[in-house]
């Protein structure tokens, strides 16, 4: 079950392994970048729009290409997908390390649309790792991890930044980045997997 997002992935659009080749390489394309408080939510974006990722030195669109629920699939132009379930990552394929799930023990607050709140927050994960060849040696299920969200600090131009510290059988920090007006999720930067760069996310323009 916890392997389905996974397997998902995997059948859309059959992806290879990325190994240094940029996503779509370049800079983002003028007016990509928007104020914050010209963005869209993350939590719930338009139909049809895309999200802009960025994994170390690649960046590029990645386009909505299958609904599950409350999951969202999400592909680039270079084979890398993963899978949202409101603001956090869930799952990957198409890297070297891959995230097979993501599942909260209790509560996860990023995974509901309604605004965090001001005060620290706490919570339980539980991940599922694997090597891109899928070997079982390589395979690592119920990773604990205790992961603590720090008080917000106050809003700078606009923007409220919150961040997640996470420590157990990895450790690894989390940011996110809310409307200071109505604390919508607008930007974050999400760990996705040993080895692997952080994966920065935000609300971009219509695709082409």
């Amino acid at each position: 079950m916890k392997a389905a997002a996974l397997l998902w992935a995997l059948i859309l659009g059959g992806c290879g392994v990325l190994g240094g080749a940029g996503l779509t390489g370049g800079s983002p394309p003028a007016g990509q970048m928007v104020p914050p408080e010209q963005l869209a939510p993350l939590t719930a974006p338009p139909p049809g729009r895309a999200l802009w990722a960025e994994l170390d030195q690649d960046a590029g669109p990645a386009r909505p290409v299958r609904a599950e629920g409350g999951r969202l699939f999400w592909r680039m132009d270079d084979g890398f997908v993963f899978v949202t379930e409101a603001a956090r990552v869930v799952a990957t394929a198409g890297l070297p390390t891959l995230l097979l799930a993501s599942a909260p023990i209790g509560d996860d607050p990023l995974r509901r649309p309604a605004p965090l709140g001001p005060g620290p927050l706490r919570i339980a994960l539980s991940l599922d790792l694997a090597g891109a060849d899928g070997r079982p040696e390589q395979m690592r299920f119920g990773q604990m991890v205790q992961c603590r969200i720090e008080p917000e600090e106050p809003a700078i131009g606009g923007v409220i930044e919150r961040v997640e510290i996470c420590e157990g059988a990895v450790a690894f920090t989390n940011r996110f980045w809310l409307r200071a007006a109505d604390r919508v999720l607008i930007r974050s930067e999400q760990w996705i997997g040993r080895d692997v760069p952080l994966l920065r996310l935000e609300v971009a323009v219509a695709p082409p």
